[in-house]
């Protein structure tokens, strides 16, 4: 289940618009103020109390010591979306296993509009950097600089690779992050050959992580997983070898399961 680019068509209802900006506002700063909404979403002051007011009645968000937060409607909705999704259903299990032999932290992701989005994660018992962990869950992640988001880029086709680097800056988010495009499409061309990809500290200083592409029942590929540890418990023949193999093997395993939930259901 993956978008691959935005909606293009100027028939869009204005409104609905509006109530999304005024969404990802608030999600972006956890809470915001009216005073907060009003310097970031451009509509008259009594327009947008009329937004809040709505979507608060709808229960998408609500107020609580005069800031603004997301409603809980979200969770049976997302819960819904996500229940939905094969991969999901079909690669949770695996990543669980995944996650206990390694111990480490794994995540299943999916491409979203030029960005990724966490669909499961599971931690085998290495608990760290949890900020960032939440981070992930709650925020599409730029492609570039993760794992699996490389993964999924080095298997996109030539035209999709081109429009995300298009639309999307390649952000330096450490010292060690790709932002050069004729460099990353170097990564890109190695990550193909070798069948997996590295994020060493590129993402976030002192994590690595090692993630696979999961290829669709139509030979496309369709999401990713990854093992994510900090850079001591990742290094050597451990980080070059060994856990590459763990993270291919998982990602074939639910390839399999995937292809084999397809046949089921014919």
């Amino acid at each position: 289940m993956t978008e691959r680019e935005r909606p293009t068509s100027s028939r869009q209802i204005k409104s609905i618009k509006t109530a999304s900006e005024i969404l990802r506002e608030i999600q972006s700063q956890s809470e915001a103020t009216l005073a907060d909404l009003c310097e970031n979403v451009d509509v008259a002051k009594s327009t947008l109390h009329t937004y809040l007011q709505t979507l608060a009645a709808e229960g998408f968000i609500h107020k609580s010591d005069g800031a603004y937060r997301l409603g809980l409607r979200f969770i049976p909705l997302g819960e819904s979306v996500r229940n939905r999704v094969d991969l999901y259903q079909i690669g949770k299990e695996e990543a669980e296993r995944l996650a206990e032999e390694t111990g480490e932290w794994v995540h299943l992701t999916v491409a979203y509009r030029n960005r990724e989005v966490t669909l499961y994660e599971h931690n085998g018992g290495g608990t760290v950097a949890m900020d960032y962990q939440r981070r992930t869950r709650e925020t599409p992640q730029y492609l570039h600089c993760t794992a699996t988001g490389k993964a999924l880029l080095a298997h996109f086709d030539e035209a999709r690779v081109t429009e995300t680097l298009a639309t999307e800056e390649l952000v330096q988010q450490t010292e060690k992050t790709i932002t050069d495009p004729d460099e990353l499409h170097e990564e890109l061309a190695e990550i193909r050959k070798r069948g997996y990809a590295i994020n060493d500290e590129e993402e976030i200083r002192g994590m690595r992580s090692v993630g696979a592409p999961i290829q669709g029942v139509d030979g496309t590929v369709c999401g990713a997983i990854s093992v994510t540890a900090p850079k001591m418990r990742l290094s050597g023949e451990y980080l070059c070898s060994d856990l590459p193999e763990f993270v291919m093997e998982a990602a074939n395993i639910i390839e399999i399961n995937l292809e084999s939930a397809a046949a089921r259901d014919e």
